[in-house]
């Protein structure tokens, strides 16, 4: 439920995602059903780490097993931020 006073603007939109910024600062990340409220540099760190999903989709399956993952870019290195 938005705040009194409270509006968002949709920065983008996609076939299974939306992403808005509320005029109090947060950033809405919805997929489906689920909405998740996150900070600016969060949403940096999360779109880093998919870009790299999706690069790591492109090697083939052996060598994957056979090298590391590599650490996201821009992502906090000291557990989950909230």
């Amino acid at each position: 439920m938005l705040g009194q006073g409270c509006c968002r603007a949709v920065l983008a939109r996609g076939p299974c995602a939306e992403v808005t910024r509320c005029s109090c600062g947060h950033i809405h990340l919805a997929v489906g059903p689920v909405t998740l409220r996150l900070e600016e540099d969060v949403l940096r760190a999360l779109g880093h780490t998919l870009v790299e999903a999706i690069q790591q989709l492109e090697v083939p399956h052996e060598a994957e097993a056979s090298e590391p993952a590599p650490a996201a870019h821009g992502a906090p290195t000291s557990g989950w931020k909230q």
